[in-house]
């Protein structure tokens, strides 16, 4: 098939030779993966230009992707000498600064050992049974909504739901301290206009005066959870946790770890929905369903476009040699899709060998909770299927996703389970 028009490029060539294309361009809001299926026809590499007027390299193959994730040239901040952030400074950005996430190796070695151990194997298997209950109860909830043939939303009754309250008991947040996690949920839906940027800086202060409550209580009386190990490893052993470090890892722990979550129960489901021959793969042979959660996970991946990295040297990136301190996205969703890796990769093959997909990343900031969320989908749509083997959706045509050219989040998911 004929290659559509490309997408607007701004100014096209640059002085360099590399194209350019507008990151809030609205074919890329609307579209995606046919806007950087489009690029990859016709560069290997491009400038996403800001607002600003900045510009950010973006490489759009595979393979460039993937190894830009293990290039240590590439960092998560520039050098400390380049943007200093001092303790004075405070403000929700200040917190936020402090994770494994947004760190590099030393600090970011030291903070992932100190998760590592809430995320290996057997911790995670332990979680299976609770995983399955919580599954159960809002499939109850759903069936019960659902029973006169009204349209049930999954999104709200389903996606969201699970990934926070399973995030909030591994952290162990009590269930009635969880509003304000509600809240952050709620606003991300928001993202069409609904709720301002002060708005949600509001309720990230909100979130962190509840850790600051939690982390006092487990002072007084030590826990076994997740927080309760992180506040012992703050006060027991000395240089292991700084107090900002406590608050920022608890705080990304809580918000990614439900948010990459309700994107694979949405986009796997509604993929599912989407495509008869698929599901009935996965119906008639349930031990498809791992495979079919990597398939979902590589191909409409929570997040498109994420991971900025920023030259912490001179370096060459994707055969371009940039300067240092220039920032670099890699587009998970578009290495996800590329050809090359993965024949046919607008299709959904839930026998496909999806292995190597870069979803969760890649390299040492690879996610640290990638098998739990990997399981929590088994389960999840494994039990919904079975639950309601009627199920379908309620409304034809394509649904919406926030329009958010990072994620991919649906609205909404109407079906119907009569």
């Amino acid at each position: 098939m004929k290659a559509a028009a490309p997408p607007s490029t701004g100014d096209g060539q640059q002085d360099d030779g590399i194209p350019a294309f507008q990151l809030m361009d609205p074919e890329l809001v609307k579209d995606q993966y046919g806007f950087f299926a489009r690029l990859r026809e016709r560069a290997p590499v491009w400038w996403a230009e800001l607002p600003d007027g900045s510009r950010w390299l973006v490489p759009v193959r595979y393979e460039d992707i993937r190894a830009a994730h293990l290039d240590p040239v590439l960092r998560q901040k520039p050098d400390p000498e380049d943007d200093p952030v001092s303790d004075e400074e405070g403000g929700i950005w200040r917190i936020y600064n402090e994770h494994p996430v947004v760190s590099d190796p030393p600090k970011h070695t030291r903070l992932r050992k100190l998760l590592s151990s809430a995320f290996t194997a057997r911790q995670t298997e332990r979680l299976r049974p609770r995983i399955t209950e919580a599954t159960d109860e809002l499939l109850d909830t759903i069936a019960a909504k659902g029973a006169g043939g009204e349209p049930v939303d999954l999104m709200e009754e389903f996606a969201w739901q699970l990934p926070l309250i399973l995030i909030c008991e591994l952290l162990g947040v009590p269930v009635g301290r969880r509003q304000v996690f509600h809240d952050w949920a709620q606003n991300a839906r928001d993202f069409t206009g609904g709720t301002t940027h002060e708005g949600r800086e509001e309720i990230a202060y909100r979130i962190i005066d509840v850790i600051k409550e939690l982390v006092e209580e487990r002072r007084a009386e030590p826990t076994e959870d997740l927080l309760g190990r992180m506040v012992h490893a703050r006060d027991a052993e000395e240089g292991r946790l700084s107090e900002m470090e406590l608050l920022s890892t608890a705080f990304i722990v809580l918000l990614a770890g439900f948010e990459t979550s309700v994107g694979l129960l949405g986009n796997g489901v509604y993929a599912l929905l989407r495509d008869p021959e698929q599901r009935a793969l996965v119906e008639k042979d349930p031990t498809l369903m791992p495979h079919a959660i990597e398939e979902f996970l590589r191909f409409d991946p929570s997040l498109f476009l994420t991971n900025v990295r920023i030259c912490g040297a001179p370096a060459v990136v994707a055969g371009v040699r940039v300067r240092k301190g220039q920032p670099v996205l890699l587009s998970l969703g578009a290495a996800n899709r590329d050809p090359e890796r993965y024949p046919d990769p607008d299709t959904l093959d839930v026998s496909r060998k999806a292995s190597g997909h870069l979803a969760f990343g890649y390299g040492i900031h690879r996610c640290i909770g990638a098998p739990l969320a990997a399981m929590e989908g088994e389960i999840a749509i494994g039990r919904l299927l079975d639950r309601f083997p009627r199920l379908r959706l309620a409304e034809e045509g394509e649904l919406p996703y926030i329009p958010n050219p990072i994620a991919r989040t649906l609205l909404k998911l109407p079906v119907l389970v009569d």
